[in-house]
């Protein structure tokens, strides 16, 4: 038996590193136990005549899967390029294969846990000497900030700010991307001054005639309304939904709503 462990547990580049090597010394994957002390086969003397294949969209596949919780990942991941390099090389064209079937499953559940940080994060303000820095805290299901970091980099480019998760803090200081240990809702900013700005605006702009609560919080779960500074007025905006509705509907329309003019003006 030989066991590996991968580091950093969100990233392809450790698991990379050994499967080539498990490949190269044709160790099954039941021969492998994944998340304990590195013991590898030894190190090739050569270069294997022929390299291990690894098919594009394994490598968009794995690096999905690799920020999944599941402490299987890492074995599921081992045993489909094993499969790939003893013949089935179009494994993963098979969707109704049970190994195939849950790897995707992992991928879906990774993209929309990543589609999720990047529209729920809030940036709030606070000072790091002179200059302004924004902090987020936010609890992702699986292990999404790094592969969210080039998003929130390219939009804030011009900030300062730091994400906090309990995995994970990424800090952006406007030239370099660095990563830290995993933080608690404790270490962040809980409000700033622009948060009541924020609502005013939500509160503003959010339009009761279309309001449509099952499909908001299904685009929004509960979960996430903690860390949301709009999240708080939700439950009075929808309340107040149906009157706002028929308060505008018994109002009299406006010669610009109608399109006629004051003859007199």
């Amino acid at each position: 038996m030989f066991s590996v462990a991968v580091d950093p547990p969100d990233s392809l580049d450790g698991f990379k590193v050994a499967a080539r090597r498990l490949l190269a010394a044709g160790i099954e994957p039941a021969a492998v136990i994944w998340g304990a002390a590195a013991l590898f086969p030894p190190e090739p003397s050569a270069t294997p005549a022929t390299p291990p294949l690894v098919p594009r969209p394994f490598v968009a596949l794995a690096e999905a899967v690799a920020c999944h919780r599941d402490e299987a990942r890492w074995p599921l991941l081992y045993e489909a390029l094993w499969r790939i390099n003893r013949g089935e090389r179009a494994l993963l064209d098979q969707p109704s294969d049970a190994l195939v079937h849950r790897l995707s499953r992992m991928e879906a559940a990774v993209r929309r846990d990543a589609h999720r940080m990047t529209a729920f994060v809030r940036f709030r303000s606070c000072r790091n000497g002179e200059d302004e820095h924004f902090m987020a805290w936010y609890e992702p299901n699986h292990r999404v900030l790094r592969r969210c970091a080039d998003f929130f980099v390219d939009r804030f480019a011009a900030m300062r700010f730091s994400i906090l998760t309990p995995d994970l803090t990424l800090h952006w200081d406007r030239q370099t991307i660095s990563f830290g240990p995993g933080l608690s809702r404790a270490d962040a900013v809980s409000h700033d001054t622009v948060e009541a700005w924020w609502q005013r605006y939500y509160a503003a702009t959010f339009n009761p005639a279309r309001v449509n609560e099952p499909l908001l919080r299904a685009h929004i779960p509960q979960r996430f309304w903690r860390d949301l500074p709009e999240a708080r007025l939700i439950g009075a905006l929808v309340a107040e939904a149906g009157a706002r509705t028929a308060g505008m509907l018994h109002e009299p329309p406006d010669a610009e709503s109608t399109g006629r003019t004051n003859p007199l003006g």
